[in-house]
């Protein structure tokens, strides 16, 4: 597909192509594989006093749900990677949308950034916060850029210095994410392999595609398959199926503390050979026959499944941000 095509587009995976056979399959290969795969801590950590300073009112919050949570989450990760440092003078919102995920940023840091907000889409000015972002811009030297590019062929240099700027996302749907990692890659070529801090928050895994995804090496180093790749974008869908949680019970104080990820590729290649030792015709031969799995598949071992994949594929991303050199940590 051409950049002219729109690189961030995808299909929905069809679940009914996928067999019972095949995710019998996958779940054996997982079960050996997750033994060797770092934890990533269930929780979201958000930063309370952005929060309430973040808050217009709590109408915005009744409103907002999930997505509040969600935006003040990303600005406390930034907060602890020093991302709010003084000498970062631009933030860049991938994505950007409506500018929602900008706003709050400005509103917590006082508008002492410019803002660069880059989609694809060309979007009607009234559904923006862009108007409110330059309102509060109160020297000459913070500006609010709107940006309509594909992120596919974005150069993310072209509109910011690196060394002074922050890059973040909140709504990056499945190999939108993908290439805009990539673009971070082009950036670092051009640089001299200086990165910008970073805080992405990934969605729609269903919507991954192999020609985008920029996890390949890791996920072949698994032993895994493009085959099982199909699958694991079709059956990470079942993540939706556990329980909601209340989003005001995952509200804590935002970590300062560092966790790096192991070198992933190291870990991979330890799964493989795990792996490689595994008599598949034997489990081939072992396998339920796909209508009977489909009867017994429970709702809960679906949702497991589903959430298991969602981690599996942000562990390959993360191992091509190690490459990159980013110090990587995860929060699911």
């Amino acid at each position: 597909m051409s950049h002219q095509e729109g690189l961030g587009k995808a299909a929905r995976c069809r679940m009914h192509e996928i067999t019972g056979s095949q995710v019998q399959m996958l779940l054996t290969k997982l079960q050996v594989i997750e033994t060797f795969l770092p934890d990533i801590t269930l929780c979201e950590i958000l930063s309370k006093s952005d929060y309430s300073v973040g808050e217009a009112n709590n109408k915005e919050h009744e409103n907002g749900g999930k997505h509040v949570l969600q935006e003040v989450s990303i600005i406390g990760h930034l907060r602890r990677i020093n991302a709010l440092r003084k000498d970062i003078t631009t933030a860049i919102e991938l994505g950007a949308g409506t500018g929602r995920l900008s706003d709050r940023l400005q509103r917590v840091t006082n508008a002492k950034l410019t803002h660069i907000l880059i989609d694809r889409q060309d979007f009607v000015q009234n559904h923006c916060r862009d108007r409110v972002l330059r309102a509060r811009c109160r020297s000459p030297e913070r500006q609010v850029k709107r940006v309509v590019a594909d992120i596919g062929s974005l150069q993310i240099h072209d509109y910011s210095p690196i060394n002074t700027s922050l890059c973040m996302s909140k709504h990056l749907c499945g190999p939108a994410c993908d290439l805009a990692i990539t673009s971070l890659s082009r950036m670092a070529e051009h640089s001299q392999h200086l990165l910008p801090p970073t805080a992405i928050a990934t969605c729609c895994h269903y919507l991954c595609t192999w020609e985008s995804f920029i996890g390949k090496e890791f996920w072949l180093a698994l032993g895994l398959t493009t085959e099982d790749f199909i699958v694991a974008t079709s059956c990470s869908q079942w993540a939706s199926l556990q329980r909601k949680k209340s989003t005001t019970s995952n509200v804590t104080s935002a970590s300062t503390e560092t966790v790096i990820l192991p070198d992933l590729l190291k870990v991979a290649h330890s799964a493989k050979v795990a792996l490689d030792g595994m008599d598949m015709s034997t489990v081939e031969m072992k396998l339920l026959p796909s209508k009977e799995f489909e009867k017994i598949f429970a709702r809960e071992e679906k949702a497991m499944l589903g959430v298991q994949l969602k981690k599996l594929f942000d562990l390959s991303r993360a191992s091509f941000c190690q490459r990159l050199g980013y110090k990587h940590k995860l929060n699911w």
